[in-house]
């Protein structure tokens, strides 16, 4: 974007220099002598409008439409003050015309990017609900974040390994889901999300809202403990495990953590 920005500036530079040319033929002609020559004006005018158009395509936007028009207009009154009064009628027409095509150019950029963002919410929501209507209600607790590597308007769209406990009280079971995360507050091992599921096959599953942490004094024990059984059962990995109970407990930050001397007796 930013070579498609200098670009477009560079040619938009041709064409102002090309318009004040062309305008300023006929007196030339007159004189006997044309300097620069009719072909360097008229490729500069030519070639500057169509690198500018591609430069603009390319990502140069508003910036080199606005660079644009500028260098017509100004083109057309560097003629006009030679002495050419056509340049005042014709910069007059290049800047209304040219500040239609300005607020075009913008719109179509505001238009565009309002369908991507639809587009990219339609695909990502085909990723989070893979459910086809209602599902059986659950809670969904996270024991691993991963990253898929897209994103949403800076935000990822991250792949969380669930433990989820129905709320009829039936089995728990695992089920991995892609859910769109704040960029700022992302899940993190321990976190609870309302879920639900298709009873017939729980691989299908949306994510919805997280939930309210549990008080931390009143059951801290009871997570702790539920911890350690997934630990045991293989669902929590070591590093897991230790980064949930931390999370738990918060970071012993005692200065003899490491057998420092000067641990008291």
């Amino acid at each position: 974007m930013v070579i498609a920005t200098a670009i477009g500036f560079v040619a938009s530079v041709a064409v102002g220099f090309g318009m004040d040319g062309i305008l300023n033929l006929g007196a030339c002609e007159a004189a006997g002598s044309c300097q620069p020559s009719i072909g360097v004006v008229m490729a500069a005018f030519i070639g500057g409008l169509m690198v500018a158009s591609i430069a603009i395509a390319a990502g140069g936007g508003l910036r080199v439409a606005g660079a644009l028009v500028t260098a017509l207009v100004a083109g057309a009154v560097a003629a006009a003050v030679a002495g050419n009064e056509l340049g005042w009628l014709l910069g007059a027409i290049f800047l209304v015309v040219g500040l239609g095509v300005v607020a075009l150019v913008a719109y179509t950029q505001r238009m565009t990017r309002q369908v991507g963002a639809k587009l990219m919410h339609t695909v990502f929501a085909g990723t989070q609900h893979t459910l086809a209507g209602p599902g059986q209600p659950a809670v969904g607790t996270v024991l691993s974040v991963s990253d898929t590597g897209a994103t949403l308007n800076d935000d990822p769209l991250a792949r969380l390994r669930l433990r989820v406990e129905p709320a009829d009280g039936s089995a728990a079971f695992e089920a991995v889901a892609t859910k769109l995360v704040s960029r700022l507050a992302p899940p993190r091992p321990g976190d609870r999300f309302t879920v639900e599921y298709d009873p017939a096959d729980p691989t299908r599953l949306a994510v919805l809202e997280a939930l309210a942490p549990e008080p931390r004094q009143d059951n801290l024990v009871d997570q702790l403990s539920r911890l350690a059984e997934l630990h045991r059962s293989g669902a929590l990995t070591q590093s897991e495990y230790d980064a949930a109970k931390t999370r738990l407990l918060g970071p012993d930050t005692s200065p003899w953590r490491n057998g420092s001397s000067d641990r008291p007796s």
